[in-house]
């Protein structure tokens, strides 16, 4: 009897999996409506810090992907415990009425991000300008220069890692 070697996008979907990563919700909004638009994700990391730059990777089919190009602009929100009620609303489209209904959402003011929404109290909400758009596969990876920066204070950020929601911690 000969075993199959699954596909190599499922092998890779397995590791992927396991792989520890910062979790967020990614806002902007809709520039016709001014309607927010958001998605949680993991695929999300600094760029370099001269000039300051953040990059997310948003799929095109994704409900918020049209919208935030055309606004150019997005707020990446660190969560951290107790603040996980926000990923299911993000994550799960059955749960799309959710969004935007917590209490500690507020629309930012600053001249740049008027308009995108963040989650007041979280470790960090990082404000960017889109500057490059590379587009790859399904997916289009946005690189932002970060204009503006809230943080609460808190390092107590929530993580996604083994299919789940996860606290990193150091080793020792």
């Amino acid at each position: 009897m000969t075993q199959t070697t699954p596909p190599l996008d499922a092998r890779l979907k397995r590791v992927l999996r396991f792989m520890p990563a910062p979790v967020g919700i990614v806002t902007s909004f809709d520039p016709d409506s001014g309607q927010p638009v958001g998605l949680a994700m993991s695929a999300l990391m600094p760029v370099t810090l001269d000039p300051p730059a953040m990059a997310i990777c948003v799929n095109r089919s994704g409900s918020a992907h049209d919208a935030m190009i055309r606004a150019g602009r997005f707020c990446i929100n660190l969560l951290q415990p107790g603040q996980d009620g926000h990923v299911v609303p993000f994550a799960d489209p059955a749960a799309r009425d959710a969004r935007f209904t917590q209490d500690d959402w507020r629309r930012h003011v600053h001249h740049a991000h008027e308009g995108v929404w963040f989650i007041d109290g979280a470790p960090a909400a990082i404000f960017c300008t889109i500057r490059e758009r590379v587009g790859f596969g399904t997916h289009d990876l946005l690189v932002g220069e970060v204009d503006d920066l809230l943080t609460s204070g808190s390092d107590d950020i929530l993580g996604w890692a083994n299919g789940a929601l996860c606290r990193p911690a150091p080793l020792s």
